[in-house]
């Protein structure tokens, strides 16, 4: 399948192209295995390839921290973060995201990976609803925020960076005292330097203080081009907040 459509070619002034160019189209979502869980893409009408692949090496370190744990995936897609938790014991997990296609993927893959797991999903703007959690008294002991790129381009770097900060100040006040937060962005245009400190703003802001103990990128398949800066894009941080 190649998809000829999105920003990159509007931005070259290119006509969308999408066709077959060999095999065949599933005809419905497909099942994936990775880092012991079941996820369901959509290769045809998904985001992107319908899957995460390159986020898997940090779906793993923090699943190394799920286990046992109430874990809360915003901005989940088809459960990556949610259902590499579950693959490992977590308490419970709870996916938030604004397409219900992708939610109704990540409900089939939280069956699929451990049926037993309370699982729920939210459908709603992930900013309010991460708001209205707040309101409720809510709180995980494992809180995981991988939105979609704020700052694709630098003309929406500043934009996107206070998004990312304000991302941080609202998941921070769902984590449980003593618990994780983990923030990714994905927007090439925010280095690895503006987005940490965009974090750390956004945590401090609200009341919380943080340990930084894991920091990562994609999976060897997606490599980092010495010089080529874009695609150094995916960046992960895990906090212990105290």
């Amino acid at each position: 399948m190649v998809n000829g459509a999105g920003r990159a070619r509007v931005l070259e002034g290119l006509d969308d192209a999408r066709f077959m160019a060999l095999g065949y189209m599933p005809a419905e979502a497909i099942e994936v295995a990775m880092n012991g869980a079941v996820y369901f893409a959509d290769v045809a009408e998904g985001q992107k390839t319908g899957i995460f692949y390159d986020q898997r090496p940090n779906h793993k370190f923090v699943q190394d921290l799920a286990q046992g744990k109430s874990v809360l995936d915003v901005f989940s897609h088809v459960g990556g973060f949610g259902l590499a938790a579950m693959a490992n014991g977590a308490a419970s997990v709870t996916c938030v995201d604004g397409s219900q296609p992708a939610l109704s993927l990540a409900s089939r893959g939280a069956v699929a990976t451990r049926a037993e797991t309370p699982f729920e999903a939210i459908k709603g703007d992930a900013f309010d609803v991460m708001g209205e959690l707040a309101g409720q008294g809510k709180t995980y002991e494992l809180v995981i925020c991988d939105p979609p790129a704020f700052a694709p381009q630098k003309a929406a770097r500043e934009a996107g960076l206070r998004a990312y900060e304000r991302v941080a100040r609202l998941a921070s006040a769902l984590v449980a005292e003593g618990g994780y937060l983990t923030l990714c962005s994905c927007s090439h245009a925010a280095d690895l330097d503006r987005f940490r400190a965009a974090s750390i703003r956004g945590i401090g802001r609200a009341g919380q203080q943080a340990q930084l103990i894991y920091t990562g990128g994609a999976g060897p398949d997606h490599p980092h081009h010495m010089a080529l800066a874009e695609s150094s894009y995916l960046k992960t941080l895990v906090f212990r907040l105290q």
